[in-house]
């Protein structure tokens, strides 16, 4: 009897082990990631210095509109309420996504809108890059059970050209908005080999030139600290990275490598109606592996799972 007894003891020990196991696997697949589109840094801008640069509230706040509009109605075909919090009096220069249940959340926070490098387009493009997170599929962040929900940081970005920015500016007049941008000869020469329409050509530059706006963002920021991963040079078009991953990157690549993304999404000719896979890299995507010579996802943090 006494034997039964402790043998039930330790039964009853071990299925609450297990149980308690299980319910603390099952909180840390759930926790709350916070994507972020820089790498953390201790700037921060106040409400009241719109003067040094950046956008105003008013611009802030069309920006946020016009991806609503987009983008609320994609979100719930896909199951999710999408929540975009309009933090305009957050001093931190940053913007995030997160999950809390079926809302999808996205963060825009003031302190980025009025860093002085940032624009309306650059705006809107830091928004896509968030909504990437949600809707970018492969590659993802790794989870506790395989891939998590977030799309990796590089995934994001080419997400946020060639899918989202792309489809919120489609029905502007680009080519007059371009007009007074002084767009490289590489950048018209991709987009001109990349599309033969020429309201898609003229939203091909400008997505390339806002992917230089927010390039030369991350650049700055990265110089703001006492330390920074960044290079002396400054991202341009003309001087794309050289590196080679052995693994893909999940996290925030350099500005030059984050420049060559934005431009890979503006370039590739792939309808930005066709979603990606949050499988494999193939659909939706050009790819180098299938033939394309350009336009695909750029080696300084992305390596093909097939050859």
């Amino acid at each position: 009897m006494k034997f039964f007894v402790n043998a039930l003891a330790i039964a009853i020990a071990v299925t609450a082990s297990t149980g308690a196991q299980a319910a603390v696997a099952s909180k840390l697949s759930k926790t709350v990631k916070l994507c972020d589109f820089a790498p953390k840094n201790d700037l921060k801008i106040p409400e009241g210095l719109e003067t040094a640069g950046g956008i105003d509230r008013k611009a802030y706040d069309l920006a946020i509109d016009r991806v609503e509009a987009l983008y609320t109605k994609i979100v719930a075909d896909h199951g999710g309420v999408l929540q975009i919090n309009r933090m305009w009096s957050t001093a931190e220069v940053n913007s995030n996504a997160t999950r809390k249940g079926k809302t999808w959340v996205i963060n825009a926070y003031g302190g980025l809108a009025r860093y002085a490098p940032m624009t309306f387009d650059g705006e809107v493009m830091v928004l896509c890059h968030e909504m990437g997170h949600h809707l970018g599929g492969f590659p993802q962040y790794p989870g506790v059970f395989g891939a998590s929900w977030a799309a990796n940081e590089g995934q994001a970005d080419y997400f946020a050209t060639m899918k989202c920015f792309r489809r919120v500016i489609e029905n502007d007049d680009n080519a007059t908005i371009i007009s007074t941008m002084s767009i490289p000869a590489d950048v018209s020469h991709a987009c001109q080999i990349g599309f033969k329409d020429a309201k898609e050509i003229a939203i091909c530059k400008r997505s390339s030139m806002t992917g230089k706006v927010l390039a030369n963002v991350l650049y700055q920021l990265g110089h703001s600290g006492s330390s920074s991963s960044e290079p002396a040079n400054a991202p341009e078009f003309e001087t794309p990275s050289t590196d080679v991953v052995s693994t893909t990157n999940n996290n925030h690549p350099v500005s030059q490598c984050r420049l060559d993304t934005y431009f890979a999404g503006a370039i590739c000719g792939v309808s930005a109606l066709v979603d990606f896979s949050k499988t494999e890299g193939v659909t939706g995507a050009c790819n180098q592996e299938k033939g394309d010579a350009f336009g695909f996802r750029p080696r300084c943090w992305y390596k093909p799972a097939t050859r």
